[in-house]
């Protein structure tokens, strides 16, 4: 009977040996578990910000593209208005120059 006692104590403190173990175990693979539960979902956020970024810039190069294409007919407008302006003022220069030299002379005649 004492023999008993003595195998099934040493069962139990077996049992409990090996149930501290799993515990253990379960806890360590919890931890490795949440780890890399953890790094994953920062590479996650990692590569959702990179590409974000990537649109991002595409988009910033898309509405660059968009506003040259915009702004290319207005600046050759431009142009052509300064050159149409330029134009008419070369042709009134004589006109401006006669105007100026006879204001000039009655301005000194009368003086």
């Amino acid at each position: 009977m004492k023999q008993m006692t003595v195998e099934l104590v040493k069962e139990i403190k077996e049992a409990e040996a090996t149930a501290d173990r799993i515990v253990r175990d379960a806890k360590q693979a919890a931890r490795r578990k949440l780890k890399e539960a953890k790094e994953e979902g920062e590479a996650i956020v990692e590569k959702a910000a990179a590409e974000a970024g990537e649109k991002a810039e595409a988009l910033i190069g898309k509405a660059r593209e968009e506003a040259k294409a915009e702004v290319e007919p207005l600046n050759a407008e431009q142009k052509q208005e300064i050159a149409r302006l330029q134009s008419l003022a070369a042709d009134r220069m004589p006109e401006a120059v006669s105007l100026l030299v006879d204001k000039v002379v009655k301005h000194d005649a009368h003086h």
